[in-house]
């Protein structure tokens, strides 16, 4: 009876301790504080902004073929390039374009040191690479990085050999009579 009563106990601590798990995930995912655009604008206006050429503080994040995504105030807030990395949508190649150098240096570094450090964000890995800034006429220039976020490989909870089961096939010894073939995991 008391390993009955132990046993329901840890099945309602582990429940408990799940259904508080999942909410923390959904309110983290809600939660007001999180980093949003300034604005959503399709790629012809983003190429259009980005060849004024001037030095704002904007970082324009290319999603889709045409959804820009407009962030602001990325030049000294390393804590908002990480809620930048972690709300941005997974096993998809993400384009980084802006005028401003702090900005680019910014997460460019911080990018590069969540790739080197081989980072887990959420069971993600960080990949990243920059192009060679393009200059405009006007002397000013547009740094352009991407980034994708790549799922890890997840781990044989047996270690080493990842098979699923083992078959062994031998001749019968013991209380076995003949050949038998023996299937486990």
């Amino acid at each position: 009876m008391r390993k009955l009563l132990l046993l329901l106990t840890c099945l309602l601590i582990c429940c408990c301790s799940t259904l508080a798990l999942a909410a923390d995930k959904t309110k983290a995912a809600d939660d007001p504080d999180a980093i949003q655009p300034i604005a959503i604008i399709s790629a012809a206006e983003m190429n259009e902004r980005l060849q004024v050429g001037n030095s704002e503080d904007l970082l324009y994040v290319k999603i889709k073929e045409d959804r820009v995504e407009v962030y602001q105030g990325l030049a000294t807030d390393r804590s908002l390039h990480k809620q930048l990395i972690l709300t941005m949508p997974n096993t998809e190649m993400l384009r980084l374009y802006t005028n401003n150098k702090a900005t680019f240096a910014q997460m460019n570094k911080m990018l590069s040191d969540y790739e080197s450090s081989n980072a887990n964000f959420n069971g993600y890995k960080i990949i990243t690479d920059k192009d060679t800034p393009k200059k405009l006429e006007n002397g000013g220039k547009i740094y352009r990085l991407w980034f994708m976020k790549i799922e890890r490989e997840k781990q044989s909870r047996r270690g080493g050999w990842n098979f699923p089961i083992g078959i062994g096939i031998g001749i019968g010894g013991g209380h076995h009579h003949g050949p038998w073939i023996g299937i486990g995991w």
